[in-house]
């Protein structure tokens, strides 16, 4: 990956942001109400390896995915599909309560903001125009988005079923950008830095997160000078 440049004369300019593990913690929540349900299969005496029960709750999560998009209400519904085969039927109804108290947790869960993302977010609008384009339930990505206070610096919010190139592209067109004008900002190769330079925008900035959800990891271009990746948020202060 290319050392960033310095496009702080060119503003105002176009930037896209990822949400979930880019401005505010996410998938930490999934993991951790992944392990809540683990251990509450344990305590009701079944014996069933972690792995197995990762396998059956992702295999639901798929499924899901297709019909209900991304999110926490959908990964919830997962875990209560997967109660029939992790736990013998005389244990399916106290497992329901557990995940209907784990689910309620994860829903309502507070997402706090990313280090550097809440005194950056105002700098950069000051400057560019900003655009939310985030997976995940609507209603879901704006209560998030109302509650972290950062509302107000986002022109637009789209939230796509996926985030591939062709959405990208169509982001381009409804929102009337400028490719050479136009970057992204995110966490996940997958959804973030890959698609939006498949896309054709100026250049896609990675700046990783540790958590970030193993299905949103693929391989980056190391060579592609497109690609730049920074070790904060802060660091896109230097970039625009």
């Amino acid at each position: 990956m290319s050392a960033p440049a310095d496009w702080r004369a060119e503003a105002p300019l176009n930037l896209i942001f990822d949400a979930d593990d880019t401005l505010w913690d996410s998938n930490i929540h999934f993991l951790e109400a992944f392990e809540a349900f683990v251990k509450a299969i344990a305590a009701l005496g079944v014996d069933l390896h972690r792995d197995s029960v990762k396998a059956v709750v992702r295999e639901a999560e798929l499924e899901l995915i297709q019909t209900h998009g991304y999110g926490r209400r959908p990964y919830v519904i997962a875990l209560e599909r997967s109660i029939i085969q992790v736990a013998p039927e005389l244990h399916h109804e106290p497992l329901r309560r557990e995940v209907e108290r784990i689910g309620a947790r994860l829903i309502e869960r507070y997402c706090d903001l990313l280090p550097g993302v809440e005194e950056t977010v105002p700098e950069l609008a000051a400057r560019h125009r900003l655009i939310l384009f985030t997976k995940g339930q609507r209603d879901e990505q704006l209560r998030k988005l109302d509650r972290s206070g950062l509302a107000r610096y986002f022109k637009r919010v789209e939230t796509p079923r996926e985030k591939n190139p062709d959405s990208y592209r169509r982001l381009i067109v409804d929102c009337g950008l400028e490719r050479g004008r136009t970057f992204m900002i995110g966490n996940s190769p997958r959804s973030d830095i890959n698609p939006a330079i498949r896309a054709g925008l100026r250049a896609a900035v990675y700046i990783r997160h540790p958590h970030t959800w193993e299905l949103e990891d693929e391989e980056l271009d190391a060579t592609d000078p497109r690609i730049i990746e920074l070790p904060t948020f802060r660091a896109l202060l230097h970039v625009f």
